[in-house]
C-alpha cells in the first residue's frame, strides 16, 4: 500500500500544498487562498479554509481518496498559535502532524533540514535559526510599527522620508522624489502625505514603494544608496544575533537569503553580507534549496521517520522545480 506526506506552507497571498511519496516525489499539487491576518475576524477560518482547499487540490491531483498521511507539516505566517495549530490539524488527516510559523519551514528549504539561519525579508522580515542541538532563536520580526528593519516596508518609509527632507531642504534633494512621484502618478509629494494619512495607500503599498530606491541606487542617488546599505546592515544584524545565540557564530554557519528585499538589491546584499561577516567571520551565504512547500515535505518526512538520503534530497529537487518559485 502506498504512503504519502504532505506539506503545506501558508502564504500572505495564497497557500501552497505539496504531496509526496516517501522517498519525496511529487505525486500532487494544490493552491488555496491566503492565510494571514489569523488575529482578524474569521481569521482563523480563512487559514482553515485555504488549508482545505489547497489540500484537497492535492489529493485530487495524486488522484488519491480518503488518504491518511504518514507526517504532515504546514508553516503558517505568524506565531504560533494553539487554537490555529487545532484548527489547520482538523482540516488534515495524519498519524503525526505539527503546524509551527512559516519560518520554520523556509529554514528548511534552504539547510535541507540541517542547522542554519534564514533571514527572511519581503514586505516585513524574520531572522529564524536552528543548531544541530536542536535550539532555536529568532530576531526581528517585530512587525512594522515596533521592528521589521530592512524589511520592504521599511526601505520605502525611510526612502520617502528622505524625499521629504529632501523636498523641505532638510536635506540634500534626491532622485527619490520623482521616483516615488511616477510610482504613485502624483505631482507634488505633498500628494503622497494625503494618500498615506486617508489611508487610501495600504502597508503592502507603501512596501511596494521600496522598487524604486535600488533604481535611484542605480542612478547614483547617495540617498538611495544610503537606505539600502543600512537595510542591509540591519539584516546582517539580525542574522549575526542569532548566529550568536545559537553559538554557531564561530563555525560555518550557513545563512540563507530568502525575500525579495535580498533578491531584489546588490547593495542590500554587499552590505548584508558584511555585516553578518562581522559577527559570524566563516559564515556561508546560501539560496533557498526548495520552494516553500518542499521545505514542509521535508519536514514532513523527518516527522515520519523517513532518512533523508541523497536519493531523497535529489527528488525532492525535482518536486521543487515542479512546484516553481522559491
Amino acid at each position: 500500500m502506498s504512503r504519502f506526506v504532505l506539506g503545506v506552507d501558508g502564504g500572505q497571498t495564497s497557500t501552497t500544498a505539496a504531496i509526496c511519496d516517501m522517498e519525496g516525489r511529487l505525486r500532487g499539487l494544490g493552491r488555496g487562498g491566503p492565510a494571514n491576518h489569523v488575529w482578524a475576524p474569521g481569521g482563523i477560518a480563512r487559514a482553515r479554509r485555504a488549508v482545505k482547499m489547497s489540500v484537497g487540490q492535492a489529493v485530487r491531483a495524486a488522484r488519491l481518496k480518503d488518504v491518511t498521511f504518514e507526517g504532515a507539516f504546514a508553516g503558517m505566517p505568524g506565531p504560533e498559535d494553539e487554537r490555529k495549530a487545532r484548527a489547520i490539524e482538523g482540516a488534515v488527516a495524519a498519524k503525526r502532524f505539527r503546524m509551527a510559523p512559516d519560518k520554520v519551514n523556509a529554514l528548511a528549504s534552504v539547510t535541507a533540514g540541517k542547522s542554519g539561519v534564514v533571514v527572511i525579508a519581503g514586505t516585513g522580515t524574520i531572522t529564524y535559526g536552528e543548531n544541530a542541538r536542536g535550539e532555536a532563536a529568532d530576531a526581528s520580526g517585530w512587525g512594522y510599527l515596533l521592528g521589521d528593519e530592512g524589511s520592504g516596508f521599511w526601505i520605502a518609509r525611510h526612502a520617502v522620508a528622505a524625499a521629504c527632507r529632501g523636498y523641505d531642504g532638510r536635506g540634500e534633494p534626491t532622485l527619490l522624489s520623482c521616483k516615488l512621484m511616477a510610482a504613485l502618478e502624483i505631482e507634488d509629494l505633498w500628494e503622497l502625505y494625503f494618500l498615506v494619512y486617508s489611508e487610501k495607500l495600504s502597508r503592502p503599498d507603501v512596501a511596494g514603494l521600496a522598487a524604486v530606491v535600488p533604481e535611484a541606487a542605480a542612478e547614483g542617488d547617495a540617498a538611495a544608496r544610503a537606505v539600502l546599505r543600512r537595510a542591509g546592515r540591519e539584516l546582517g544584524l539580525a542574522a549575526g544575533a542569532v548566529a550568536r545565540r545559537l553559538r554557531m557564530h564561530r563555525g560555518a554557519v550557513k545563512v540563507g537569503m530568502v525575500g525579495g528585499v535580498l533578491r531584489g538589491s546588490a547593495e542590500v546584499r554587499r552590505s548584508f553580507r558584511r555585516e553578518v561577516r562581522r559577527h559570524a567571520p566563516n559564515a556561508v551565504f546560501a539560496e533557498p534549496r526548495f520552494a516553500p512547500a518542499i521545505g514542509s515535505v521535508l519536514l514532513a518526512l523527518k516527522l515520519a521517520g523517513v532518512r533523508l538520503t541523497s536519493k531523497v534530497l535529489a527528488n525532492l529537487d525535482a518536486a521543487s522545480a515542479q512546484v516553481g518559485a522559491k
